[in-house]
C-alpha cells in the first residue's frame, strides 16, 4: 500500500449495524472492540444497544477490569424476585391446583396424566393452578446428548416451548402462574422460556425465574423450584436444608418447592406450612442414570380466610398417580374445556389443530387397516410391499408407541396388534367412584405425666365429632409409664404412681361421644408398667373400663378397610434430625406384597407427611408439653393430632388422601393441665355442631 493511499472505511446503515450486533453479541465483546469493527463511538454503540434491548434481546453489560463487556445474555435475573398479587372474595374460599416438573419435549411426559388432572381440577372448582418450575426438559449437552438424546421428542429451546404451548390444557375458568426452573434455564442463552409461554398463551402467567411470592389477599405463598444438587437418600433433606436457609425475617404462610421429585408435607417448620410438590412426567433414562427417585401426582388446596384476608385454614389434598401413561403427544389430542353457558358443566370442545407429521399420518392410517392378527405374508401381498418396507413401518409403528408385534406361530410369521383397555390405569377415577373413610389421629398422650395436655385431646375430640368422625386411632404411648428404675427424676414428671392410677384416669380422661369409637396400641411408655408390675397390659386395662376403646396391640397393629391396609405403628430409638430418614429405612425393610397403603407412626413427637415407594406415611404429633428430660436432650416437641380422608379404589390404592394437622403451639399449652381434663381450647375449633 502506498503512504498516500488511505485505508477505506466501511459505512453501515442502522439496519446493518443491528443485524452485526446480534450476530457479534452472540459471544462477548469489549466496546472498544465493537466500536473498532464498526467505527462508531461508544455513545453510538450503547445508543444502538438501547434498540436491540427495545426489541426484546436481553443484553448484559458488565465490567471488566479496564473494560467494557457486552453480551447477549437471555437467562432471567436471579436478583430481582417478584411478588404477585391476586384479590379474591375473603368469604369465599379460593381453590387451587399444585404441580411440578412437566418435563415437556421428553419422550417421558405425561400428557394424559396432565389432562386428567386439569379435568379434575376444573370439576373442582380450581381456579388457578401453580407450576413450580421445570415445564420442559431442558438442553441435553455433549455426552448426555449422546446417551440420553434419543429420550428427547427435541433438543431444540423453541421446539420444547412450542410443543408445551399447543398441548398444555386449555380449560376455561382456569387460570396457570408458573416459575421457571433449572431445566427451562437450560436454554437461557438462546430463549427465555418463561417469557416465550407468557406471550403465547393467554392463559399462563410468568411469575419469574426460580422463585416468586404469590398473595391471595393476605396469605404469602413462596414458590421455589429447587436446584438438584446431587441425590440425596433421605428426601426430606432438600426440603429441610432449604428451610434452614431461611432468614428469620422470611415469613410466609405457606412453600410450595419444586424439583424435588417427592410428594411430602412439612405442617410445622419455620413458622410456616411447607410441600414438596410431585413431578407430572415419567421417570426418564437420565433419572434413572442418576438413581433419582419420582413421585407423580399434584396438590389441590383449599384457602379460607379471616375478616383481615389472612389464613384461617389450609385444606390439602394429594392425588398420587402410581402408574405412568404410555401415550405419547402423537396419540393424545390435546385438551381444551370449554363451559356452557347454561348449567356450567364443563365439556370437552372438538380440537382440530393438533399437529401431527405427515408420516404419523400415513402410518397410523396403514395401521388401521391392519387386521388384528394376519399372517406376515398376507399383509404385505395385501398392501402390495416389499418384506423389508413392512418391517420398516411395524418398527416405526412401535417407534411412536402402537402395540404391534411380528411373532412366530406355528413356523408362520404373523403380524397382531395387542389391544389395550381404553380406561387408561394412569387417569383417576373420580371420587364419587371410590369408596372414603375418614378418622381421626391421636398419639403421644402420656397421661400420669405433669406435662399432658387432655384439653388438646378433648379439642380435637370435639371438633372431630362436629365433623362426623366416629373412628379414633391412638398410635401408642397412651400413657407416661413408670421410668423410675432408669430415670430417678421421673418420679417428680408424674402425678399418678402406678399401673392402676394411670390407666383409671385415662379412662376417665380420654373424650368420650356417642357414636365415636377407640382404635388403639401401646407404646413403650405403656410397655413399662408391665416390666415394673408383671402381667399388666396397659392396653387390656384401659379396653376393660372402656367399651368404646379396643387394644390392637403392642407397638404395631393393621386396619383393614376392605383392602386398603392402615399400618398403627409405634417404633423405638431416637429421633433423626431429617424427618424421612427413620421411616425410609423402615419402609425400605417391608417387602414389595406387603407394605400397608397407610402407616400411621408416633413416637417421634414430629409432625410430617410423605409418600415414598408407594406408601402413605404420617409422623403423628403428641398431646404433652415438653419435659424437662426431653429438654436436655435437645429434642424438639411437636404437638398437635390429625384428620385423615382417604379415598381408595378396589385394589385398597389410595387415589386421594387429604391431611389436615390440628396444630398446637406453645401459647396453647396450660400448666398443670391435667386438674382440668374436660376443657377445650375453644379458639381451635373450626366446625359448628348442627
Amino acid at each position: 500500500m502506498k503512504e498516500n493511499e488511505q485505508k477505506e472505511t466501511i459505512v453501515y446503515s442502522d439496519d446493518e449495524i443491528l443485524d452485526i450486533l446480534k450476530e457479534k453479541l452472540q459471544k462477548t465483546c469489549t466496546v472498544n472492540t465493537l466500536c473498532e469493527s464498526l467505527n462508531i463511538s461508544p455513545f453510538n454503540l450503547f445508543g444502538y444497544i438501547k434498540k436491540l434491548k427495545d426489541s426484546g434481546v436481553n443484553i448484559s453489560v458488565m465490567d471488566k477490569g479496564n473494560n467494557t463487556e457486552i453480551s447477549i445474555n437471555n437467562h432471567p435475573d436471579y436478583t430481582k424476585e417478584s411478588t404477585f398479587n391476586i384479590e379474591e372474595d375473603i368469604n369465599a374460599t379460593t381453590k387451587i391446583g399444585v404441580i411440578s416438573d412437566l418435563r415437556f419435549g421428553s419422550k417421558n411426559e405425561q400428557i394424559s396424566m396432565l389432562n386428567d388432572m386439569y379435568k379434575k381440577f376444573a370439576r373442582d372448582g380450581v381456579k388457578y393452578v401453580i407450576i413450580t418450575g421445570n415445564l420442559v426438559e431442558g438442553k441435553y449437552k455433549k455426552s448426555d446428548e449422546n446417551i440420553y438424546g434419543q429420550s428427547l421428542i427435541s433438543n431444540d429451546g423453541y421446539t420444547q416451548a412450542d410443543h408445551l404451548i399447543e398441548y398444555f390444557p386449555k380449560v376455561e375458568g382456569i387460570q396457570t402462574l408458573f416459575i421457571t426452573g433449572d431445566t427451562d434455564h437450560s436454554w437461557a442463552k438462546d430463549l427465555n422460556i418463561g417469557e416465550y409461554i407468557d406471550k403465547n398463551r393467554e392463559d399462563m402467567t410468568y411469575l419469574g425465574p426460580k422463585s416468586c411470592t404469590v398473595k391471595f389477599n393476605n396469605v404469602s405463598i413462596k414458590l421455589e423450584s429447587l436446584k438438584k444438587s446431587g441425590e440425596s437418600y433421605t428426601i426430606a433433606y432438600p426440603p429441610q436444608k432449604y428451610s434452614r436457609s431461611m432468614s428469620s425475617y422470611e415469613d410466609y404462610d405457606l412453600i410450595f418447592l419444586g424439583g424435588t421429585l417427592t410428594a411430602q408435607e412439612f405442617p410445622q417448620i419455620r413458622d410456616t406450612r411447607m410441600f414438596a410438590i410431585p413431578s407430572v412426567v415419567e421417570r426418564t433414562p437420565k433419572m434413572k442414570a442418576a438413581s433419582q427417585q419420582n413421585t407423580m401426582g399434584a396438590y389441590e388446596f383449599e384457602i379460607e380466610y379471616n375478616k383481615a384476608g389472612e389464613l384461617k385454614r389450609l385444606n390439602s389434598t394429594l392425588s398420587p398417580y402410581y402408574t405412568p401413561s404410555k401415550e405419547n403427544y402423537l396419540t393424545v389430542m390435546p385438551l381444551e374445556l370449554k363451559k356452557d353457558s347454561d348449567d356450567y358443566q364443563l365439556v370437552l370442545s372438538k380440537n382440530s389443530g393438533k399437529s401431527q407429521s405427515d408420516l404419523f399420518k400415513t402410518l397410523d392410517k396403514l395401521y388401521k387397516n391392519i387386521k388384528k392378527e394376519e399372517s406376515f405374508e398376507s399383509l404385505k401381498n395385501r398392501l402390495g410391499i416389499s418384506g423389508n418396507e413392512l418391517y420398516g413401518i411395524i418398527d416405526m409403528l412401535q417407534l411412536y408407541g402402537r402395540q404391534i408385534e411380528v411373532v412366530d406361530i406355528d413356523n408362520e410369521l404373523v403380524v397382531r396388534k395387542n389391544f389395550q383397555r381404553r380406561r387408561h390405569y394412569e387417569v383417576k377415577p373420580p371420587k364419587e367412584e371410590l369408596t372414603m373413610k375418614q378418622f381421626g389421629v391421636v398419639s403421644d398422650t402420656h397421661y400420669g405425666s405433669i406435662w399432658c395436655q387432655p384439653s388438646m385431646v378433648n379439642t380435637f375430640a370435639y371438633e372431630a365429632y362436629n365433623r362426623g368422625i366416629t373412628d379414633m386411632y391412638h398410635i401408642g404411648d397412651i400413657s407416661d409409664g413408670d421410668y423410675s428404675k432408669i430415670r430417678p427424676n421421673h418420679v417428680n414428671e408424674v402425678f399418678l404412681w402406678g399401673a392402676t392410677g394411670q390407666v383409671d384416669y385415662t379412662a376417665k380422661v380420654l373424650p368420650k361421644y356417642p357414636g365415636m369409637k377407640w382404635k388403639g396400641i401401646c407404646g413403650s411408655h405403656d410397655q413399662s408398667h408391665s416390666f415394673n408390675y408383671g402381667p399388666f397390659v396397659f392396653g387390656e386395662e384401659l379396653a376393660k373400663r372402656r367399651s368404646d376403646f379396643e387394644y390392637l396391640g403392642q407397638d404395631r397393629a393393621y386396619v383393614n378397610y376392605d383392602n386398603c391396609v392402615i399400618e398403627l405403628f409405634h417404633p423405638g430409638g431416637g429421633t433423626s434430625r431429617i424427618l424421612s430418614t427413620k421411616p425410609q429405612n423402615g419402609i425400605d425393610q417391608i417387602p414389595s406384597r406387603t407394605k400397608p397403603n397407610l402407616s400411621l407412626r408416633g413416637h417421634y413427637h414430629k409432625v410430617y407427611y410423605m409418600l415414598y415407594r408407594n406408601v402413605h406415611l404420617l409422623l403423628c404429633p403428641c398431646n404433652v408439653d415438653q419435659s424437662s428430660f426431653m429438654m436436655k436432650q435437645e429434642i424438639p416437641n411437636l404437638m398437635g393430632d390429625y384428620f385423615v380422608t382417604i379415598w381408595y379404589d378396589e385394589n385398597g390404592d389410595i387415589q386421594y388422601i387429604n391431611t389436615e394437622p390440628m396444630i398446637f403451639s406453645s401459647e396453647d399449652v396450660r400448666k398443670n393441665d391435667w386438674e382440668n381434663p374436660k376443657k377445650c381450647i375453644r379458639n381451635k375449633i373450626l366446625s359448628i355442631k348442627k
